[in-house]
């Protein structure tokens, strides 16, 4: 899963929390260990998702760099 958005009539329903969770345990069941989940600092929502499933924030800043395939 790469990005989660929920319609704003369909929001408060538990619809995020279950499609995540959801997606959480499908993870699992291929055996990956550990899962990160990123949000902005002001998304309130996403982040009472994440902690409603267990998530605690860490505190820390990530950056993302993505590459291009290497054409061999």
């Amino acid at each position: 899963m790469k990005y989660l958005w929920t319609p704003p009539a369909l929001r408060g329903k538990g619809y995020a929390k279950s499609v995540v969770a959801g997606s959480l345990l499908d993870a699992r069941s291929l055996l990956v260990k550990r899962a990160i989940l990123f949000t902005g600092d002001n998304n309130q929502a996403a982040q009472a998702v994440y902690r409603g499933i267990g998530f605690l924030p860490t505190g820390e800043k990530y950056g993302l760099v993505l590459f291009d395939e290497i054409q061999a």
